[in-house]
């Protein structure tokens, strides 16, 4: 699996900030990019079946990650600018 990764820098307060409210910062970073994530693979696998149904075209593209790059290669969907 390929997979991207970011680094992100704060400062020392804003550290010790979230050591008050968190036990680890890093899991919390990596639920929530996951989850926003799972939830636009989500909408986009519903986006890309409705268009398939109004259109009355098979739905050829197996998994997640297939469906998504269908949806981009058939204009369903775009980047976010």
């Amino acid at each position: 699996m390929i997979h991207t990764s970011y680094t992100v820098g704060i400062s020392t307060g804003d550290f010790k900030a979230l050591q008050y409210v968190m036990t680890d910062q890093k899991e919390w970073i990596e639920n929530a990019i996951q989850n926003r994530a799972r939830i636009a693979s989500d909408e986009i696998v519903n986006l890309y079946t409705s268009y398939k149904i109004k259109k009355g075209e098979a739905i050829t593209a197996i998994g997640t990650t297939a469906v998504i790059e269908a949806a981009y290669a058939e204009g369903v969907i775009g980047i976010a600018t």
